[in-house]
């Protein structure tokens, strides 16, 4: 009975903390998309699905609790700190004002910028084809890869297995972030905002992995839904969306990746033999279940005991910014400048074996507690500058790099997601297109009129 109580409190505490995040979230931003309220559900959705203890899990240490409580202080801190300094300058700090929308990528009415996601999701489409092409010619058969999904995913963790053009598929990204600020301009879903994610979502299947097709929906929905707020600010009210589309659009896009993501699921043998045990009587009834099962469960749920466990153990042996700037280091040992470093993560049992620690887990064996303290810090500061900096002066500069802070905060309940190529060279190459695209753009429009 003491138990229950305490599950019941915790569970209690967890949701009225995110409601309360939430509903600040919206009252600094005006739109319920911003990154107070995405890092409440984000990290707290997790947590309170852990507190459920749907499986048998451990309880959370105070350590565990401590560093969660210290990095959304310290991230609301630095929300709170953009939104003061404001306020000695503006009268309504978190205002902003209509205007009429002109951008300068959109000079020529879209047109280069749909040409560009049609150029760049079709080289990435090419790259994940290559990809499987190899894979087949590898394993005899397309039924021989799905078997070997297991073998192909450590593999390519480890960097054997690539096409013969291995980093194209980035271009990918570009064309995701081009592609959400597109379907926002046009008011509608159209097959063209849909390549790019194919394109991923198709490479990442080859490597039977899911963070590349999580990374892209995350950077097609922030680029989605923040430059549609943008777009709601228009004096002239031009640029209204077809709703049955936008909600056609977005259930086809969810369903595209719960699909892609239960496909990997099966072919590296997660469904139907799960070794999970212990678990509730409701949960272990969805065994069988591709889109719901245990082994979901344990996905969404099982950072914090990953955390819990970290601190608790003994640490872990990590070169100043070795996992959130992992990308780097990696480079760095193909030029053989150093040895390079394991990209696997340590698993824990708590009972049930994962490696994912939420982003705090990296961020304190790369930096300590300091690293805890001062990067949620940074990630409000900057997102609240940016997020305002961008609303005001419209700089598609400045929303690529705000589109790429959100993607951190959305993998933040997972990992350091900077860790990953697809965030470092995936906004390096966003930011060089843009101001291609802007030229060419206008080169466009002149030679029209």
């Amino acid at each position: 009975k003491d138990l229950q109580i305490k599950i019941l409190m915790s569970l209690l505490l967890i949701a009225v903390i995110m409601f309360l995040g939430s509903i600040l979230g919206k009252l600094l931003f005006k739109n319920w998309f911003n990154h107070l309220t995405l890092y409440c559900v984000i990290f707290g959705g997790p947590l309170f699905l852990y507190e459920l203890k749907l499986l048998p899990y451990i309880d959370l240490t105070p350590d565990a609790w401590f560093v969660m409580i210290l990095a959304f202080l310290s991230f609301l801190m630095g929300i709170i700190t953009i939104v003061s300094a404001r306020n000695l300058y503006k009268k309504n700090a978190t205002h902003i004002e209509k205007s009429d929308i002109s951008m300068k990528i959109f000079i020529d009415d879209g047109k280069t910028l749909k040409y560009a996601i049609v150029i760049l999701g079709l080289i990435s489409l090419y790259a994940a084809i290559e990809l499987w092409v190899i894979l087949i010619n590898k394993f005899g058969s397309l039924p021989a890869v799905l078997l070997n999904a297991e073998v192909i995913y450590r593999l390519n963790i480890e960097g054997k297995i690539t096409g013969n053009t291995p980093y194209i598929f980035l271009l990918g990204f570009v064309a995701t972030f081009l592609a959400g600020i597109y379907a926002a301009y046009k008011g509608k879903f159209t097959l063209i905002t849909f390549i790019p994610l194919i394109s991923i979502i198709l490479r990442d299947l080859a490597g039977s992995g899911r963070a590349a097709m999580l990374f892209g929906l995350l950077e097609f929905a922030s680029a989605f839904f923040l430059f549609r707020h943008l777009l709601n600010n228009d004096s002239l009210k031009r640029f209204k969306f077809i709703r049955v589309n936008a909600i056609i659009g977005l259930i086809l896009v969810i369903t595209l990746f719960t699909a892609a993501s239960s496909v990997v699921r099966l072919s590296r043998g997660n469904v139907g033999s799960e070794s999970i045990s212990g678990g509730s009587r409701g949960l272990m009834q969805t065994k069988e279940s591709l889109i719901l099962s245990p082994s979901v469960y344990l996905y969404a749920s099982s950072c914090p005991g990953v955390l819990t466990k970290y601190l608790s153990s003994d640490g872990e042996y990590s070169k100043f910014g070795q996992h959130t700037f992992q990308s780097v280091y990696l480079f760095l040992a193909k030029l053989n400048v150093i040895k390079k470093p394991s990209e696997y993560q340590k698993g824990y049992f708590f009972p049930m074996w994962s490696n994912n620690g939420t982003f705090l887990r990296e961020l304190h064996a790369d930096f300590g507690i300091a690293g805890v303290l001062l990067v949620p810090f940074l990630l409000g500061l900057l997102n609240t500058w940016l997020w305002f900096k961008f609303y005001e002066e419209k700089s598609l500069i400045v929303f690529a790099l705000l589109v790429f802070l959100y993607v951190i905060i959305g993998f933040s309940f997972l990992l350091m997601v900077t860790r990953f190529i697809y965030w470092t060279v995936g906004l390096t190459l966003t930011l060089l297109s843009i101001p291609v695209l802007e030229k060419i753009a206008a080169l466009v429009y002149r030679q029209k009129t």
